[in-house]
């Protein structure tokens, strides 16, 4: 055969790191040789093509298809209001392939020939990983399946998490096996530490989509409170006034875990104003942060003006009054911004909170007019660095950053 694949791409990437494939062919002597890449992508019509001359070294054929494919991947919080447990996260994985054919001149025409070499169906997902977890990624560490059971790792960098009885939250999974996550287990606790009561919420995703390869769950007090999925055993609401703590896990029909625990610690309102803040974490996923500490909401102003007429006549000459305006304002643009602060952290948090700051999908949790919690888009985080923490050495240390929301006010024009 013809061609041969050197680097495979692996099954599951994120796609705004390199995804780069690799091939040889026995052909690269013929005039004007070509690799022809065919990138196709589920539910998208029609095919990418790369023509690719041999590299300078070993005449292998190389393409790097991230920046084609990351145009049809987008992030996905989801609805405020959404009830179900297990839910899809539109977009936010797409199934591809990339098959490669050969292309040099036959009598002067360039002619493509009839032989290829596919890659098969590969996944692809809204990540961006710094280079060290890029390199040493390995996608069926995180796969909740049979084969890594209660080490199957969610799509968070926190699995020890803060909650109010009224937030809102999710947390991610990814799979190669979808068939094989079929419910979420909740363990309620109370403040000894004793068990309450155990809850079994069925995930009705059909396993035959890709889109249920990658999949946001509800596993705040809210959504699980208000799930419209079934549970098979227990029954609503699941977080009460009661419950100091609780665990969620995934489970197969077996009854054998699938994926590691994640833990929820249900805090106390403070005495201040307290701000919720969903972000786009490093797998494409939204992790979820309260800022309980001092936090001050304040407004930037824009604005522009002009000199009035000088002379203000009227009929009986010059009239001038105490209200007259020399310099008038004629446009004030309004921006809201939020200085928030954190609780003390661990080390870890602090960490994990690093993706919060450099994350282009931020939203803030708020009581809307209805009286139901809802987001609001933050245009940025306002800092420009963080700063490494360690609690043998720091002890006590808080994250402090101001946000500015995503939409601008303005006054009355003149």
């Amino acid at each position: 055969m013809a061609l041969t694949e050197k680097t495979a791409l692996a099954d599951y990437l994120p796609v705004y790191n390199s995804m780069e494939w690799c091939v040889d062919s026995t052909n690269v002597s013929n005039t004007n040789f070509k690799y022809v890449f065919r990138v196709t992508i589920e539910g998208v019509g029609g095919y990418k093509e790369y023509q690719v001359v041999p590299s300078d070294t070993l005449d292998y054929g190389i393409v790097d298809v991230h920046n084609y494919i990351q145009t049809f991947i987008t992030p996905y919080i989801g609805e405020h209001d959404d009830t179900l447990t297990f839910n899809y996260s539109i977009f936010t994985l797409r199934q591809y392939s990339v098959t490669c054919y050969e292309m040099w001149d036959i009598a002067g025409v360039p002619t493509v020939s009839q032989e290829s070499i596919t890659t098969g169906n590969l996944y692809c997902f809204q990540g961006s990983f710094d280079y060290s977890f890029w390199f040493d990624w390995t996608p069926a560490d995180y796969y909740t399946n049979l084969s890594n059971g209660s080490s199957g790792q969610w799509l968070t960098d926190n699995l020890d998490n803060f909650v109010g009885i009224g937030d809102l939250g999710w947390s991610y999974y990814l799979t190669d096996a979808p068939s094989e996550v079929d419910y979420l287990e909740v363990k309620t606790y109370d403040s000894a530490g004793a068990l309450i009561d155990t809850f079994n919420i069925s995930n009705a995703l059909n396993p035959a989509l890709s889109n249920s390869r990658y999949v946001k769950v509800g596993t705040s007090p809210e959504v699980l409170n208000n799930t419209t999925d079934t549970l098979t055993l227990g029954s609503l609401p699941i977080v009460t006034s009661s419950v100091a703590s609780y665990t969620c896990q995934l489970f197969d029909s077996s009854v054998a875990a699938v994926s590691e625990l994640i833990n929820f610690t249900i805090k106390e309102p403070c005495r201040y104003q307290e701000y919720r803040l969903h972000f786009e974490n490093k797998y494409g996923a939204f992790d979820s942060y309260t800022f309980t500490g001092r936090n001050q909401k304040t407004t930037s102003m824009q604005r522009t003006s002009y000199k009035s007429s000088a002379y203000p006549i009227v009929t009986a000459g010059i009239e001038r009054k105490h209200k007259d305006k020399s310099n008038v304002s004629n446009w004030t643009k309004r921006t809201e911004k939020i200085k928030l602060t954190s609780d003390y952290l661990t080390t870890a948090e602090n960490t994990w909170l690093e993706q919060l700051l450099y994350s282009n999908e931020i939203y803030l949790e708020f009581t809307d007019g209805s009286g139901a919690q809802n987001f609001k888009s933050v245009h940025k985080v306002t800092g420009t660095s963080w700063l490494e923490k360690e609690t043998s050495i720091d002890k006590l240390f808080k994250l402090e950053i101001e946000i500015e929301l995503g939409h601008e006010a303005y006054s009355q024009r003149k």
